[in-house]
């Protein structure tokens, strides 16, 4: 039977938590890579290679990590089921085995604002959501955090967090998934495009930055957009 996954505890987000703000906004860079488009009432899928994954360093270091199965993206889905939208990644195994480090699932999510309001203090700018699904193993010795799932959704538009970093329960078995209202990713209209990708953090002294390798990535072929959107 699938199972889903509900938030169980709401924490502020406080320093020293291994997390990052993602600030880079540039939409037009963003709206170009990012090609599936979800539609309400539409399942949006994308399909991805088994065994395509690669260690690209965002950041030096001389700590490298095993590449685990569940760090293999096969697909992805968006799906909107009653009043929440559930995300899905479909992985190569089952990604509450990760023991060590930090292991890290991004969407990112697109969308141009066609706000109704015509006042003046009305957002009409593109939206960019990021939707952080981070899982600290048992032996990832970041003190600050305690070992299991958590959710964060940040808004790159305006900078802050919409969901603080938040525990939830543990994945199915060969997925990771997630359900919320629309309301975190500003209501969005009856589209968005989105990408996704698995990241690795191995460094725990350095905590306001992101990860520390990209694992893979869905649709393929993303390594430098991610890249330069970290730069």
């Amino acid at each position: 039977m699938q199972s889903f996954i509900f938030i169980i505890v709401l924490a502020a987000f406080t320093s020293g938590v291994s997390f990052f703000f993602l600030t880079n906004s540039n939409s037009s860079n963003y709206s170009n890579v990012a090609g599936t488009i979800f539609q309400k009432s539409i399942s949006s899928n994308i399909k991805d290679s088994q065994g395509d994954t690669k260690l690209v360093p965002l950041y030096k270091t001389s700590i490298i990590p095993e590449v685990k199965d569940y760090h293999d993206i096969l697909s992805a889905s968006v799906t909107q089921i009653s009043d929440k939208i559930q995300m899905t990644i479909d992985v190569a195994g089952d990604p509450n085995q990760n023991e060590k480090y930090e292991a890290v699932y991004l969407w990112l999510i697109y969308y141009s604002n066609s706000v109704s309001d015509s006042s003046p203090t009305a957002d009409k700018r593109d939206q960019l959501y990021t939707v952080m699904l981070p899982n600290f193993g048992a032996r990832s010795s970041f003190d600050n955090i305690q070992e299991g799932w958590y959710l964060a959704i940040f808004n790159n538009t305006n900078n802050s967090y919409t969901l603080p970093l938040s525990k939830i329960s543990d994945m199915p078995r060969d997925k990771v998934q997630v359900f919320f209202d629309p309301v975190f990713i500003g209501n969005p209209p009856s589209s968005f495009k989105y990408i996704i990708s698995s990241m690795i953090r191995v460094n725990s002294t350095f905590l306001d930055k992101p990860p520390d390798y990209i694992v893979d990535s869905a649709p393929n072929d993303n390594d430098i957009f991610w890249k330069r959107w970290f730069a």
